[in-house]
C-alpha cells in the first residue's frame, strides 16, 4: 500500500494528541501532595531533592519553569509529565505496530492496514487511560519521564532490528546507551528493561550467524547480560561516586581516558562488537554525568540541599541512599519479625534469614505480591476496587461502569497469540513484564504497612501488558480473516465493527471510568492546606513538620511563590541528620542552636540502659 506510512504517521500523531489533550485537561494546576512540591521547588531553584536525586529531571524542570506558557511555575513543571506521558502513548502505538509486523509484514491491503493501525491505537489508548499512567501524567513526578525512556529504548531496539543489516545500524544501539545514561538521572526503573533489549539483540545475532539456540550460547548470553547490567548497576551508578570519594576526582578522568583508549584500540583493530561495547559505556558515562549537577549545585548551598552532597564522600552517601538503610531479600519483613540483633540474642546459632520461613512465604504472597502488585495490576485492566485491602471487589468489579475485565482478557489473548506467532519477541516482552513487576516486589521486600500506594513503581509492567492488548486485537481480527476468508466483504465490515466495539469498551470506557478520579483541575487541597499552616504562624516562627505531605508543599510555597519565607520549617525526620541541623543553624532564617558544627557532627545515638527509679 503506497499510503501506508502516511496513515501510520497520522495514527501515531492521533494517539499523541488525544492523550495529551486529556492529560492537559486533567492536569493539576498547582502543587500536589507527596514529592511533587519538592520536585517543583528543586526544579525552579535547582536545589537538591531527596536521595538519590534526579538531576536530568531537574534540568528539564528548570527549562520548563523558564518557558512563559503559563503563569504558574507548578503548571509549567507539571506539563513535563503530561507531554512525556503522551509521547509514551505514541511510542506504545509504534511498538505494537512493529511487533505485529514481525509476522504479518508490511500491509498489502486495506485490511492489513486496518489490523495494524487499529491494534496499535487500541493498545496505546487503552494504556493511556489506565489508572497509574494517568495518575503520573498529571503531576510533577519522575515516573512519567522514566516510562518515556523505557518506551523509547524498546522502540529503538525494534528499529535496530529492522535495519540491523544496514551499515550504520549500530548507531541505534549507541543511542540506547546514551538514553540509559540519561535515564539514570531520572530514575533507575528503566534499567530493568535492559534484559528484554538484550534478548532481542541475542536472537538477531544468532540469526545473522546462522546458529540455533542451544544451552551453551544461551548461558553465554545470560552471563553477558548480567555483566552488562552489573556494569551499569551497581557499576556506574554506585561505584563511580565511590571512586570519586575514595580515590579522588582525578580517578574519574583516568577512567574516561581508559575507556577512550579502549575505543581507539577496538576501532583500529576492527573489533566491531568491542568498539560498540566501549562506545556504549562511554555514552552511558556521558549521560550519567548529569549527576555532576548535584555536586556543583550543592556546593553553592541552594535553599533545598538535602544530604548536602558537596564533597565526594557526601555524594557517595547520597547516591547510595544511605539515610534509608538497606534490607536484603531475606527475611521477608512480615509484621512481628524481630530485629536481627534481638533474634540472635534470643536464638544463638539459628539462621535469621530462614526464621519462620512459612510465615515469610505467606507474607510474600498475601501482602507483597497480591496486595502490592496484583491489586495494582487489576486496577489497570480489570477494575479498581477499594484501596484499603484486597477484599470486597466483586460487586464493583462487575458493575455497569467498571471495566468488566475485558482489557485483561484481550491482553491474555494477545500474550498467547504473541507466543504462537513470534515466541522470541513474546519472551522479550514477558521478561519486561516480570522484571518490572513481580521482580520489583521481591527485590524491594516492602513491609506492612506502607505510607502510600506504590502502584507507580510498576508502570513498566503495565506498559508491557498494554502491548499484548494491542496484539490481542490483532489476534481477533486475524481470526475473523481466517473464518471468513471466502467472503472478503464480511471481513471488512466485521473487522470495523469489532474495532468500534472494542474502542468503546476499552479506551473510551477507561476514559469515562477513570476521568473523575484523575481530574486534578481545581484541586487546591495541598496548596490551601500548606498556605493555611504558614499563614497561621507568627512572624519568624519555627514550624515543626514530620513527613512529605506536611513539608514539601510548604517548600513549594516558600521557595517558588515566596510565601512566608520568614517561617523556618523544621522537619523532625531530617532532624536526625547532622547536615540538616547545620543548615538550620547556619542558613537563613536561622534556628538558635548553640552547638558548634564540630559538636553537631559528633552527635550520635545513645543506647538506652535499663534503670531502676525510686519514687
Amino acid at each position: 500500500m503506497p499510503d501506508y506510512k502516511k496513515y501510520h504517521r497520522w495514527a501515531a500523531l492521533f494517539a499523541f494528541l488525544v492523550s495529551l489533550i486529556i492529560y492537559l485537561r486533567t492536569m493539576a494546576n498547582t502543587v500536589s501532595f507527596w514529592d511533587c512540591g519538592e520536585f517543583i521547588a528543586c526544579s525552579y531553584t535547582l536545589g537538591i531533592p531527596h536521595p538519590p536525586g534526579a538531576p536530568f529531571y531537574l534540568l528539564i524542570g528548570r527549562l520548563f519553569s523558564m518557558l512563559p506558557f503559563a503563569a504558574s511555575i507548578a503548571v509549567r513543571v507539571n506539563t513535563i509529565s503530561a507531554v512525556a506521558t503522551a509521547l509514551t502513548v505514541m511510542l506504545t502505538y509504534l511498538i505494537i505496530v512493529r511487533l505485529i509486523k514481525q509476522w504479518r509484514g508490511e500491509p498489502q491491503t486495506p485490511q492489513d492496514l486496518l489490523i495494524l493501525v487499529g491494534s496499535g491505537l487500541l493498545g496505546s489508548l487503552t494504556f493511556a487511560f489506565t489508572d497509574t499512567l494517568w495518575f503520573n501524567a498529571v503531576e510533577a513526578e519522575v515516573y512519567a519521564i522514566s516510562a518515556l525512556f523505557t518506551a523509547a529504548i524498546v522502540w529503538l531496539i525494534l528499529v535496530w532490528l529492522e535495519r540491523s543489516d544496514e551499515a550504520y545500524a549500530d548507531r541505534y544501539l549507541l543511542i540506547i546507551a546514551y538514553l540509559v545514561g540519561l535515564a539514570i538521572g531520572v530514575h533507575l526503573l528503566m534499567i530493568l528493561a535492559l534484559p528484554a533489549i538484550a534478548l532481542i539483540v541475542y536472537y538477531r545475532l544468532l540469526d545473522k550467524k546462522g546458529e540455533r539456540i542451544n544451552l551453551t550460547n544461551f548461558v553465554m548470553f545470560g552471563f553477558l547480560t548480567a555483566a552488562i547490567f552489573a556494569v551499569i548497576y551497581p557499576g556506574v551508578v554506585q561505584y563511580i561516586p565511590v571512586m570519586a570519594s575514595r580515590l579522588g576526582l582525578w580517578s574519574l578522568l583516568l577512567l574516561l581516558l581508559a575507556v577512550l583508549a579502549a575505543i581507539y584500540w577496538a576501532v583500529a583493530n576492527e573489533k566491531r562488537y568491542l568498539s560498540v561495547a566501549f562506545m556504549s559505556l562511554m555514552l552511558v558515562l556521558i549521560g550519567y554525568s548529569t549527576y555532576s549537577m548535584i555536586y556543583i549545585r550543592s556546593g553553592l548551598d541552594p535553599e533545598i540541599d538535602e544530604n548536602d552532597p558537596e564533597t565526594p564522600a557526601q555524594l557517595e552517601k547520597y547516591l547510595n541512599r544511605e539515610q534509608y538503610g538497606d534490607w536484603g531479600l531475606m527475611p521477608r519483613r512480615y509484621p512481628g519479625l524481630p530485629m536481627e540483633w534481638q533474634f540472635k540474642e534470643q536464638n544463638p546459632g539459628r539462621d535469621y534469614q530462614t526464621y519462620n520461613f512459612n510465615k515469610q512465604m505467606n507474607f510474600l504472597w498475601d501482602y507483597q505480591i497480591k496486595k502490592m502488585y496484583l491489586r495494582y495490576f487489576a486496577w489497570q485492566f480489570i477494575g479498581k476496587w477499594n484501596t484499603i485491602g484486597p477484599d470486597g471487589f466483586i460487586a464493583e468489579n462487575f458493575s455497569l461502569r467498571s471495566l468488566w475485565g475485558l482489557p485483561f482478557l484481550i491482553g491474555l489473548i494477545g500474550m498467547v497469540h504473541h507466543f504462537r506467532k513470534h515466541p522470541r519477541h513474546a519472551l522479550s516482552v514477558l521478561s519486561l513484564f516480570i522484571l518490572t513487576g513481580v521482580a520489583i516486589v521481591i527485590y524491594l521486600n516492602q513491609e506492612n504497612p506502607q505510607p502510600r500506594e506504590r502502584d507507580y513503581v510498576f508502570i513498566g509492567s503495565f506498559f508491557a501488558f498494554a502491548l499484548w492488548i494491542g496484539i490481542g486485537l490483532s489476534a481477533i481480527l486475524e481470526s475473523i480473516q481466517d473464518v471468513f476468508k471466502e467472503k472478503p466483504s464480511y471481513v471488512k465490515w466485521m473487522s470495523a465493527a469489532v474495532i468500534a466495539a472494542l474502542t468503546l469498551i476499552l479506551p473510551i470506557n477507561l476514559l469515562a471510568w477513570n476521568f473523575d478520579n484523575h481530574d486534578r483541575r481545581g484541586n487546591y487541597v495541598a496548596y490551601d492546606y500548606s498556605y493555611n499552616i504558614l499563614q497561621s504562624c507568627e512572624p519568624h516562627s519555627i514550624l515543626f513538620t514530620n513527613g512529605d505531605n506536611d513539608t514539601f508543599p510548604l517548600w513549594y510555597l516558600q521557595y517558588v511563590e515566596g510565601i512566608r519565607k520568614d517561617v523556618r520549617v523544621v522537619n523532625l525526620s531530617l532532624l536526625n541528620t547532622d547536615w540538616y541541623i547545620k543548615q538550620l543553624k547556619n542558613e537563613e532564617p536561622r534556628v538558635p542552636i548553640s552547638l558548634t558544627d564540630n559538636q553537631i557532627g559528633q552527635l550520635s545515638l545513645i543506647p538506652w540502659e535499663a534503670q531502676k527509679i525510686k519514687i
